[in-house]
């Protein structure tokens, strides 16, 4: 078992998630997406066919003040599919008395800033976003508690569908002491988003 397979976690979404879990631990998930560029052929993810996890809940990478937390993409069909853009974040809690989180789209402390470009994840395959934020900018409210995030909830920017469905994974992170700042990269290829 690789050192990142142990360090996943994944959030409870029944029968898919018991697949990740399974061909991530049973080492057949491959680290194998591409940019695309030559095949046109391939279609756009449907939500059912991605899991998403948190690599680490308590901050991966940090320096100099900065923390970076990787999320890590995985198709769990059978089927290749292709994403594009920016995940959106929303937390819980996501505010603190007249405060409230904003997720900004760029990366650029840990993670480094990636044009948006179509990534194709074939079957097992994985992509990836990293989420940066900056340590104890706003030291004068709560180190937890209310501040402190319960959930956090990714949507993906897949195919349209009548109803939104995001994924719900557990992140703990002072969003008072972040600034009540994100930043977000955009998905690329590979489990780990391109660290600076």
């Amino acid at each position: 078992m690789t050192e990142l397979q142990k360090r996943i976690r994944f959030p409870g979404r029944g029968l898919a998630s018991t697949m990740l879990m399974l061909s991530v631990f049973g080492l057949s998930v491959t680290s194998s997406s591409s940019d695309a560029s030559a095949s046109s052929e391939v279609s756009f993810c449907a939500a059912s066919q991605l899991a998403v996890a948190v690599v680490s809940s308590s901050g991966a990478y940090f320096a100099a003040g900065s923390v970076g937390i990787p999320f890590v993409i995985v198709n769990i069909s059978k089927v290749t599919c292709a994403l594009e853009g920016y995940p959106r974040l929303t937390t819980y809690p996501g505010a603190f008395e007249n405060n409230r989180v904003k997720v900004v789209d760029g990366g650029g402390m840990i993670f480094v800033a990636v044009r948006p470009k179509v990534v194709t994840i074939g079957p097992g395959a994985t992509a990836s976003f990293g989420l940066d934020y900056g340590d104890a900018y706003n030291q004068q409210d709560p180190n937890a508690g209310p501040c402190l995030t319960k959930q956090m909830m990714v949507f993906l920017p897949t195919r349209p569908h009548p109803f939104e469905q995001p994924y719900t994974t557990t992140v703990n992170i002072n969003f008072c002491y972040a600034g009540f700042k994100f930043d977000i990269t955009s998905i690329q290829r590979g489990p780990i988003a391109k660290k600076a």
